[in-house]
């Protein structure tokens, strides 16, 4: 399947959202016109905000997860809550035979995850996330297939950064906990490189984090880096940070370096507020060659939250897509080496050669 977005004449799927702090972002991305989501309803534990964001896009408001699944129209659950405990949220959620779309970070633990797969492959219903998605937007397509042809030759470096400008102050919630957000700006942000384009390298062997806390009101870091020790003997480097204010927050740069040349990535950024216009370049330049280059869609870059593939893989379109374990468990093991990095302050192997 395409990552353009097609005309389609499916049913949208009636979905409940539970979590309703970055859950509110998603519902407002999606609007009331959505081809593919009818919102059935918010939940949250916080009922106040749950009712707030219920009066706001005129939806009901369901008292609890055991409601909305016990509720025979609710055919999907987008779950936005924090990532602690997600494994088993989603478990319960997908035994009850309802589909789900949901966030990064999946889980910390590779048995939750596979859990979770197993629940939904024994339940036949569909689980999608955005990071990695089931259908890699077309920036990380051509990077796949240009590595795939060997047009680099071995890979010896991948470097990635992304900054922001946060103002952020403690609020009690687990972006404050630093077991539940270890190297935060790693955990929010760069996050998306451990995902999707780390593996474009190949398995990882060990990680070493460092991270501080420069300005923000949070007590969790602020400030971030990660090296990467991949097996093939290929060297990472990932920095993320909240504490950049220029005019290009978010650019989330990508550099392979292999022996024939490199493959460079970054997000253009127009400056909308729901950044919907944005979209990723990707390149590749090797000696003595011209430059091939690709531009993404508007806001359909790795990252992002593929609606259509989600409805049809529910509708059980011929060309629907499922999402892949495996590419999933890659950043989930990428994850907990920087949890346990961040938590033991040393280098940490994730797997013996």
């Amino acid at each position: 399947m395409s990552e353009v977005i097609l005309q389609t004449r499916l049913q949208p799927v009636e979905m409940a959202l539970v979590g309703a702090n970055f859950g509110a972002k998603i519902a407002r991305s999606l609007g009331p016109q959505s081809a593919h989501i009818r919102l059935q309803g918010v939940c949250d534990l916080d009922l106040p905000r749950a009712r707030k964001l219920g009066a706001e896009l005129a939806v009901p408001v369901y008292d609890s997860l055991e409601e909305v699944l016990r509720d025979p129209a609710v055919e999907a659950v987008g779950l936005f809550t924090s990532p602690t405990g997600r494994g088993d949220l989603l478990v319960k959620i997908l035994e009850a035979g309802k589909h789900v779309m949901t966030t990064k970070p999946f889980e910390l633990d590779e048995s939750s995850a596979l859990r979770a797969f197993d629940a939904a492959r024994l339940n036949g219903v569909a689980l999608h996330l955005n990071s990695p998605s089931p259908i890699p937007g077309s920036d990380l397509a051509a990077m796949q297939n240009w590595v795939r042809r060997g047009d680099l030759g071995r890979i010896v470096s991948f470097q990635a950064r992304t900054w922001a400008d946060y103002r952020e102050v403690a609020d009690g919630s687990w972006l404050d906990d630093p077991r539940r957000c270890p190297a935060a700006p790693l955990f929010r942000l760069g996050v998306y490189f451990l995902n999707d384009f780390a593996a474009l390298v190949g398995e990882a062997r060990e990680v070493a984090v460092q991270h501080s806390r420069v300005r923000t009101g949070r007590p969790t870091a602020d400030n971030a880096q990660i090296s990467i020790r991949f097996q093939n003997g290929a060297l990472g480097h990932i920095f993320a940070s909240f504490c950049v204010g220029d005019d290009l927050p978010y650019r989330d740069e990508v550099t392979l370096l292999g022996e024939h040349g490199r493959i460079e990535r970054w997000v253009e950024r127009t400056g909308q507020i729901d950044m919907s216009g944005d979209h990723a370049v990707a390149e590749l330049r090797l000696r003595g060659r011209q430059v091939q280059r690709i531009t993404t869609l508007p806001g359909k870059f790795a990252g992002w939250y593929n609606w259509q593939a989600f409805q049809a893989a529910i509708r059980q379109e011929p060309d629907s897509v499922m999402q892949a374990p495996e590419t999933v468990l890659y950043g989930v093991r990428l994850l907990a080496g920087v949890a346990r990095s961040a938590a033991e302050g040393r280098p940490v192997v994730l797997r013996e050669t």
